[in-house]
């Protein structure tokens, strides 16, 4: 009789059991799973408000042999979308995500999705040209102040020396011309040679011209001389151990940041990528350290013909699928990755975002 009791209950039990694999294996598959991911282009970014890039199309292709539904969820910045993963707030991330000690002590990383590194980026520009450190503000208004003083010492001139023999005898509208003409001669050459002003208010404005002229062209020229020199220090950036006493900028949170601390090289945050592309554009950066591809997708696209890769490509790293500690989707990912490589298809989505010559 006990028996026939444990047979009974051996046979229910495998029963249940039975009836429950296929049920959950169908509700796992039917599972749409929130994906976080961020604007880093050309690995994950927002099209017409959908969500494309490599990642995301290597995503997708994996979730495809599953028939797994994804729900991707924009991070406003790389630390948010690591922590939604660390809290599982999420059931996974995908973007340019780099495989680190610290980052797998917390998460599981799937297989290597890529191969990365970090490089430098700088304006392509050598150094500044004459011309465009003229056309600066601060030196602008340098060159409308010595203007407003010549005219004012012009019209001045022309009516304190209008008996002067060398104004007399010229017509109305000559004499300011004359007297222009006879300021700026006093500011270059710091002498009278067009003529001598006889009166004593004339004598005065010489004077002053000449005292203002030295000063003025020799506070001119070193303003050039500065921002040219400045400008040529800031382009010999050949790599990483050129980056010291340089503004340089990277994203909060980054390897690179992290990288950059570890050699003891000063360097400012951003939020976005975005952000740190901007402050490069707007000049307040004289190199960017990030992630290689994401810098020369930049330089090809919107940054074409104004900034280059200074140097190789240094750190080498790998970016991964995270996934919550001990999540039991990274296996069936790591199979579909296999997957892609062995049929090709891998090969043709990197082919799609980076180019067939893409090492």
């Amino acid at each position: 009789m006990l028996h026939w009791s444990k047979t009974l209950t051996l046979s229910v039990v495998l029963l249940i059991s039975f009836v429950q694999m296929p049920v959950a294996q169908t509700t796992d598959s039917n599972k749409t799973l929130r994906v976080a991911t961020i604007e880093r282009k050309p690995f994950a970014f927002q099209q017409d408000g959908i969500w494309i890039g490599f990642s995301i199309d290597l995503w997708n292709e994996i979730a495809a042999f599953d028939n797994i539904k994804t729900e991707f969820i924009g991070s406003a910045n790389f630390s948010e979308m690591l922590n939604a993963v660390e809290n599982e707030s999420v059931d996974a991330a995908a973007a340019n995500i780099s495989i680190t000690h610290a980052r797998e002590q917390k998460m599981d990383f799937s297989q290597p999705i890529f191969d990365s590194g970090l490089a430098v980026m700088m304006p392509s520009s050598v150094a500044p040209s004459v011309f465009s450190v003229i056309m600066r503000k601060e030196l602008l208004l340098w060159l409308l102040s010595a203007v407003g003083v010549l005219v004012i010492a012009g019209g001045l001139i022309a009516f304190f020396e209008r008996k002067n023999p060398h104004i007399l005898n010229l017509q109305h509208n000559t004499k300011f011309g004359e007297g222009l003409w006879w300021a700026v001669n006093v500011v270059t050459n710091a002498s009278f040679t067009i003529f001598t002003p006889v009166t004593r208010s004339g004598r005065l404005v010489g004077y002053g011209l000449i005292i203002i002229g030295l000063f003025v062209v020799s506070a001119f020229v070193a303003q050039i001389t500065t921002a040219l020199t400045v400008g040529e220090l800031r382009s010999q950036i050949d790599g990483v151990s050129d980056l010291y006493g340089k503004t340089v900028g990277t994203t909060e949170g980054s390897t690179s940041s992290q990288f950059l601390t570890t050699q003891s090289i000063n360097h400012i945050t951003f939020d976005s990528l975005d952000a740190l592309f901007e402050a490069i554009e707007k000049e307040e950066l004289d190199a960017i350290v990030h992630d290689a591809p994401l810098l020369a997708y930049y330089v090809k696209t919107r940054g074409q013909g104004e900034f280059r890769i200074a140097g190789r490509v240094f750190n080498p790293e790998k970016y991964g699928f995270l996934f919550p500690q001990g999540s039991m989707k990274r296996e069936r990912f790591d199979q579909g990755l296999l997957k892609l490589r062995e049929n090709g298809e891998y090969s043709k989505i990197q082919s799609k975002w980076f180019g067939s010559d893409y090492q």
